[in-house]
């Protein structure tokens, strides 16, 4: 804007310049001093320009603003000098006569193809300065406002995007925190909407995936609390991952303390620990039967141990199930012994009728 008005400031001087120079052409004589003075101080009063008119010598012959005669030579003006060789001249610099920043445009004055003198016009700076500071000021204000108004209609515009996303966040993390149930607003833009739709499906797959693990692991709790047998489950740092309410009581501990801790820490029994580390590193199921010493009395199991594998056909553990036949020894130590005792019994009478019929035999020979 500051050079599209210099330009246009320029242009204006130049045509001023130029009207002038048609109006003097032939009457640039010293002679003519002060008829030339009176009219540049006309022109200049009728049109807000100082005007000055300068012989090739470099005096000036007529000035509106100053008297001439007290005037310096301006022969080495940067414009005069362009003027007088035929050239326009366009500077701006400061005026010590009138004592402020002037911008000046010289022109050549030709009478019969030949320079007789050059034509000056110049304004003050200032008032440039001046109007473009009005022109900032009305740019500045209208910006301002402008921007107020762009920042309340992006307020409004964010807070229209924000609500619902703000809506969507703390949905979020309703279902961070199980509520799965919830369902988000589907309104706003169709971007927000179909993202609220999307999560309002996550959530409703999530709900349905949850419901079916959860009862899958009630399924699989209660098969494992109704067991007779102890089961436990190891990973491959023989850390406990699963427990059953048998296996805490044969090996006298607690089920929910035992999870996540080492064998070593939760069974304190060194046979049991060794088949526990068989297991792991067996590639096929073993069998063994164990004995435990629970204070003076002896418990016999009966151990099964196979490796633990996930989804992936990979090893992750191994599974130990272990069943109590304490008790079915003690019958079959029991059967056992009645039948050598009915054995010993029988075999005393029955000696005895087959030394009588050995005898009787051999009385009737």
């Amino acid at each position: 804007l500051h050079d599209f008005h210099i330009t246009q400031i320029e242009k204006s001087l130049t045509a001023r310049a130029t009207l002038v120079s048609h109006q003097i052409s032939g009457k640039l004589y010293e002679a003519n001093s002060g008829e030339l003075d009176t009219l540049s101080k006309k022109l200049g009063k009728e049109t807000e320009t100082r005007i000055t008119i300068i012989l090739p010598s470099g005096v000036v012959l007529a000035d509106s603003k100053e008297d001439p005669s007290r005037m310096d030579n301006h022969a080495r003006r940067p414009e005069i000098d362009a003027a007088l060789k035929g050239r326009k001249g366009v500077s701006t610099r400061y005026s010590r006569t009138l004592l402020q920043n002037q911008m000046y445009v010289a022109l050549p004055v030709m009478h019969k193809e030949r320079i007789t003198g050059s034509i000056r016009t110049a304004i003050p700076v200032t008032e440039i300065d001046a109007t473009l500071d009005s022109v900032h000021g009305r740019i500045a204000g209208t910006g301002f406002l402008i921007a107020l108004i762009l920042a309340i209609l992006s307020l409004l515009l964010a807070r229209r995007i924000s609500r619902p996303l703000e809506q969507m966040r703390l949905g979020a993390e309703k279902f961070a925190l199980g509520e799965l149930d919830r369902r988000l607003p589907t309104t706003g833009a169709e971007e927000i909407s179909a993202l609220a739709e999307s999560l309002n499906n996550m959530a409703g797959q999530l709900d349905e995936r949850f419901q079916t693990v959860i009862r899958q692991r009630n399924e699989l709790e209660a098969v494992l609390t109704s067991m007779v047998e102890g089961v436990l489950a190891v990973d491959n740092n023989e850390q406990i991952i699963r427990i059953n309410k048998a296996a805490a009581e044969l090996f006298e501990t607690d089920m929910e303390q035992a999870v996540g801790r080492p064998v070593q820490e939760v069974l304190r029994k060194a046979e049991l620990q060794q088949f526990i580390a068989d297991s792991l590193q067996a590639r096929n199921p073993i069998e063994r039967d164990l004995v435990l010493l629970s204070g003076n009395n002896e418990i016999q199991l009966q151990a099964h141990g196979s490796p633990l594998l996930n989804a992936q056909d990979s090893k992750i553990g191994a599974l130990v199930v272990v069943n109590d036949v304490t008790r079915l020894r003690r019958l079959e130590s029991l059967r056992r012994d009645f039948v050598a005792n009915v054995s010993h019994e029988l075999k005393t009478p029955i000696t005895a009728i087959k030394g009588w019929a050995e005898t009787i035999r051999e009385s009737e020979d």
